[in-house]
C-alpha cells in the first residue's frame, strides 16, 4: 500500500504527466495543474498540523517515531516508508519527515499552488509550462523526503531538469546564458557532493550497519549514518568515522550545498538564473530551491558529521558572514528590482550558515526556521518584480517613481515584504534572525572574541538602508507621464499575495507551533548541541 510520504510525490509526478497529455488548452492545463496542486496542499497541510500538534492527526493518524532494532538512543523520524527490494546493490527506498522537513515540504506545496495561480494568463506554451511546475513539485518534495543516499541524488538532480527548462524557455533576453550557467554550477556541486555519498559507501557504511542495524554489508542507507552518528556524538561507544575520515567527506558535501544555498563565491550564478526566469520559476527557485543547500547541511553535515561539524564551524561562520555582509552592499548598488532581490537572498542564507556554525540550540533552530522564512517573504518580493514589470514593462527603479499613487495595492505589499526580510520584529523573518544572533554570539565557538558578532550584525544595518533607499525611490515622488497608465494589482495575483501576507504576520505573532517542530527535531537528532 502507498504512503502518505509516497503520494506526496506522486500525486505532482501523475498530474505534470497529466498535464502534458491531455492539458491541451491554455485553460485545461492550468486548471488540472491547479487541481493537482490543491490535491497535494491539503495532504502537505495535513502532514503538517499533524507534526504541530499530534491531536490534529484527523487523516494521517499521529506520527511515531520509527526506532531501529538495536534500540535508542535514535534519531525520531516519522511517516517512514522503507522497501529493500535493492538491498543487495545497498539501495532501499526509504522516506522519512521529521521537524526539519515537513515546513519545507509544506511551503514547495504552498509556492507551487501560489506559482500556477499568479501564472494563470500564461499563454506561452501553457501545458509545457505547468507541467514543469508540477514535475518540480515531485522533485522537491522528493529531496525533502528522501533516507537513502541514491534516491537523495535521483531526486535531487531531477530538481535541476524542469528549472533549466523553465529559465531556459519563459526567461528574459539572457535565458540560455542563465539557464546553461545555472545548470553548469549546479550539477558540478552534485557531483562533488555524490563522491562523498560513494566514499561513505565503500569506506565506513558496512560497519556503521552493523553497529545500527546488525547487517555487515555497505549501504547507502541515510538513517544509519544518523542514528549512527548521535550515538556517536552522545558517547555510545559506536564504531563510527573517524575525524579524519569525516572532514573530507564534510568539506565535499559543504561544497554542494554552498552552491545551491548559494554561499559567496559560488553564488554568481543566482542572480543571472533570478533576472533572466519567469515570476513563478523565480519564486519556487529562492522559495525553495535554494533551501535544498541549507537542508542539506543540517541533515548530512550536522547529522552525519558531527566531529567534522565541531572542528570546521569557522568555516561555516566566515561563509555565512562574508556572504551577509558582501549581499549587503552589494544590494546598494542595484538598480534592477529583481537583481537586488536576488542578491538579498545571497545575504539572508548567510543566516542559515551563521545559526549552523554556532552549534547551539537557539542558534541552529533559527538557521532552520531562516529556511522557512526567507521562502514565505521571498516569493512575496519576487512576485512583487514580476506585477511591477507586467504593469509599467520595467523593473529599472532609476525609471519607477511614484508608485504608492497609480499603484497602492502593490505599494502596500512591497512595503510589508521590505519590512519583513530586514527583520522588523512582529514579522517572520525577526525570530529567526534574532535566534541566529543570540546563538551565534553564546557560541563557546566565538569566547574570547564575542565582539566579532559586530561584523555580521553590520549587514542588518546596511539592509535596512537599501530597501528603505530603495523604497523612497519607487514609491515617493510624482509619477513620471509613461507610469500614469499603470494598473495596480491582477486578481489572481492578488490571492497569492494574500495568502503570503497573512503568513508573514501570522508566523511572525504566533512563531510557537513551527519552532515547537524544530525544537523537536533539534533535541532529537542535535542532543550534543551546546548552549541556549
Amino acid at each position: 500500500m502507498v504512503g502518505v510520504l509516497s503520494l506526496l510525490w506522486l500525486i505532482p509526478f501523475v498530474g505534470a504527466l497529466i498535464v502534458w497529455g491531455i492539458g491541451t488548452s491554455q485553460r485545461a492545463a492550468k486548471f488540472i495543474a491547479l487541481g493537482f496542486s490543491l490535491v497535494e496542499m491539503v495532504l502537505a497541510t495535513s502532514l503538517l498540523l499533524a507534526m504541530i500538534n499530534p491531536g490534529w492527526a484527523f487523516v494521517l493518524g499521529a506520527p511515531t517515531a520509527t526506532p531501529p532494532p538495536t534500540g535508542p538512543p535514535f534519531v525520531p523520524l516519522f511517516y517512514m516508508e522503507r522497501f529493500g527490494g535493492w538491498k543487495d546493490y545497498g539501495f532501499n527506498y526509504i522516506v522519512g519527515v521529521d521537524g526539519l522537513s515537513v515546513p519545507l515540504i509544506w511551503l514547495t506545496a504552498l509556492l507551487t499552488t501560489l506559482a500556477i495561480v499568479f501564472h494563470w494568463d500564461e499563454e506561452q506554451r501553457p501545458r509545457a509550462f505547468f507541467g514543469l511546475f508540477m514535475f518540480l513539485e515531485m522533485a522537491l518534495v522528493g529531496v525533502f523526503q528522501a533516507l537513502d543516499f541514491i534516491l537523495f541524488a535521483v531526486f535531487w538532480e531531477l530538481v535541476l531538469l524542469p528549472m533549466f527548462f523553465l529559465i531556459g524557455i519563459w526567461g528574459g533576453p539572457n535565458r540560455r546564458y542563465a539557464a546553461l550557467k545555472f545548470l553548469i554550477f549546479t550539477h558540478v556541486g552534485f557531483v562533488i557532493m555524490l563522491l562523498s555519498m560513494f566514499t561513505l559507501y565503500w569506506t565506513a557504511s558496512a560497519s556503521v550497519n552493523a553497529a545500527v542495524y546488525g547487517v555487515n554489508a555497505p549501504t547507502l542507507d541515510m538513517t544509519a549514518f544518523l542514528h549512527g552518528a548521535l550515538r556517536h556524538a552522545t558517547g555510545s561507544g559506536i564504531v563510527y568515522l573517524t575525524l579524519g575520515a569525516q572532514i573530507p567527506i564534510f568539506a565535499a558535501f559543504l561544497f554542494g550545498f554552498i552552491v545551491k544555498l548559494p554561499s559567496v563565491p559560488f553564488h554568481t550564478w543566482l542572480p543571472d538564473a533570478h533576472v533572466e526566469a519567469p515570476t513563478g520559476g523565480s519564486v519556487l527557485l529562492a522559495g525553495v530551491l535554494l533551501k535544498m543547500g541549507g537542508y542539506g547541511i543540517f541533515r548530512i553535515n550536522l547529522g552525519m558529521l558531527p566531529d567534522a561539524a565541531r572542528s570546521l564551524w569557522w568555516v561555516l561562520a566566515i561563509l555565512g558572514t562574508v556572504s551577509m555582509v558582501y549581499a549587503a552592499f552589494v544590494c546598494l548598488a542595484q538598480t534592477d528590482l529583481k537583481r537586488l532581490i536576488a542578491y538579498s537572498s545571497v545575504g539572508h542564507m548567510g543566516f542559515v550558515l551563521l545559526g549552523a556554525s554556532s552549534l547551539t540550540v537557539i542558534g541552529v533552530q533559527g538557521g532552520i526556521f531562516q529556511l522557512f522564512n526567507h521562502g514565505i517573504i521571498t516569493a512575496i518580493l519576487f512576485m512583487l518584480a514580476g506585477s511591477v514589470k507586467h504593469s509599467t514593462g520595467t523593473r529599472d527603479i532609476p525609471e519607477l517613481q511614484g508608485l504608492a499613487r497609480v499603484m497602492p495595492q502593490f505599494s502596500l505589499i512591497l512595503a510589508i515584504g521590505f519590512f519583513a526580510s530586514l527583520g522588523l520584529p512582529g514579522l517572520n523573518s525577526f525570530w529567526s534572525e534574532f535566534m541566529v544572533f543570540v546563538g551565534a554570539y553564546g557560541s563557546p565557538n566565538l569566547d574570547p572574541n564575542r565582539r566579532l558578532i559586530l561584523i555580521p550584525l553590520l549587514s542588518i544595518v546596511v539592509t535596512a538602508a537599501y530597501y528603505l533607499y530603495t523604497m523612497q525611490r519607487i514609491l515617493f515622488g510624482d509619477p513620471p507621464e509613461k507610469l500614469a497608465k499603470a494598473h495596480d494589482l491582477l486578481p489572481w495575483e492578488r490571492i497569492s499575495y494574500a495568502v503570503l501576507v497573512a503568513l508573514v504576520f501570522l508566523v511572525g505573532l504566533f512563531p510557537l507551533p513551527f519552532l515547537g517542530m524544530i525544537n523537536a527535531y533539534t533535541s532529537g537528532s542535535f542532543p550534543w548541541l551546546g548552549g541556549l
